[in-house]
């Protein structure tokens, strides 16, 4: 039984929401196909799109795409900006044919311009060396052969990444994109992506956030994803207040405690996270990346996409958090005598026998889940 995907939309204040799904497994991100939410944004006869979602394999309906189309074409608006939020395949996937029907201006962050241009890049290490990094360090720490597994693989790129677009200027945070009557804010909300961009309505009080609430973020070994960065970012929507919030996936919030709730709940998954690493080291001692994923990440094998045994995504997660606690002076990177990449804590990241022992875990928890 072959059932009709449904795409819905549903009324904003700004204008028009389409949910996007995420896939829980490698074979539900396929079939039917994962793809951001696509909003659009319309005010004065002028409209702004934030992300596109992904136009699915040939096999398969077109989905959000035709649903974006009518949305616009019903409303008779003119389609002014495509913000990307950031260069992932599911919220890029649509621009290039949104951008050529409509002729809007593509608006993107400097610092993710060249994958969204280039998504070839991410089967070369040219873009982690462009962020500062080390591509035969990472590799190292993460305990892989080279710098050649860090990359994506041809058949990966070609599969998702097959409509890049030119990006037609670069937008930084602070900068305002007049839309009929509101100013609309663009916010830099870094940690998913080095460029990941949100944008902020204060008129509506509607925030569109983008991927700054996917889990496990970062899903890019540090620097390409900073925990800091991350961290930050969250921090900074909190301020807003916001009223409603529209993620990259998922359903929105409505009203400012549900909004203000889904936020702190992402600063919790990053603190308990960070908590746990530096638990388990202080427990075991010495231990690598993949040894730290077995204690601190669970049911991977469907919600992560795992290929050849290796979970990319949340590995990459633990590897940011660690360079994050080796720049606080919480961890040091050691040799092992085995050769491998091996994680320890220093005094600073030391903790008492009653913080490390078994005993008294749900008390320590209940107090962190207040923070």
């Amino acid at each position: 039984m072959n059932a009709e995907l449904l795409w819905a939309t549903m009324d904003m204040p700004d204008g028009v929401a389409i949910p996007g799904p995420h896939g829980v497994s490698a074979d539900s991100r396929i079939r039917p196909g994962t793809s951001s939410g696509v909003y659009l944004l319309a005010s004065g006869g002028e409209a702004l799109l934030v992300d596109t979602g992904r136009r699915t394999a040939p096999e398969y309906p077109t989905g959000v795409l035709d649903a974006t189309c009518e949305a616009i074409d019903e409303r008779g608006v003119d389609l002014q900006y495509i913000l990307q939020t950031h260069f992932h395949y599911d919220h890029v996937g649509n621009t290039r044919y949104l951008r050529d029907r409509y002729g809007a201006t593509v608006l993107a962050h400097k610092r993710d311009r060249p994958v969204i241009e280039d998504p070839t890049l991410l089967t070369r290490t040219e873009y982690i060396e462009s962020m500062g990094g080390d591509p035969a360090t990472i590799a190292g720490e993460l305990t892989l052969r080279g710098p050649s597994d860090l990359t994506a693989s041809d058949t990966l790129v070609r599969e998702h990444w097959n409509y890049p677009v030119a990006v037609d200027r670069t937008v930084v945070g602070g900068e305002t994109i007049e839309l009929g009557e509101p100013e609309l804010r663009v916010l830099h909300t870094p940690g998913h992506t080095p460029g990941h961009l949100s944008l902020y309505n204060p008129s509506s009080g509607s925030l569109y956030l983008g991927d700054v609430m996917h889990w496990p973020t970062p899903l890019h070994p540090h620097p390409v994803g900073s925990v800091a960065e991350q961290l930050a970012s969250v921090e900074k929507c909190l301020t807003l207040d916001a009223e409603y919030l529209f993620p990259g996936h998922g359903l929105p919030r409505c009203g400012a405690d549900a909004v203000k709730d889904y936020l702190k709940d992402l600063l919790l998954r990053q603190r308990q996270l960070e908590d746990r690493i530096l638990l388990v080291l202080n427990r075991h001692g010495r231990l690598t990346i993949p040894d730290l994923h077995a204690e601190t990440f669970v049911i991977t094998e469907r919600y992560d996409y795992a290929s050849d045994g290796w979970f990319g995504n949340s590995t990459n997660c633990i590897h940011s958090h660690l360079r994050g606690l080796l720049e606080a002076g919480k961890v040091d990177r050691v040799e092992r005598e085995d050769g491998a990449i091996a994680w320890e804590v220093t005094g600073d990241g030391r903790r008492s026998e009653a913080e490390v022992g078994v005993s008294g875990a749900y008390e320590r928890t209940k107090t962190l889940s207040d923070l």
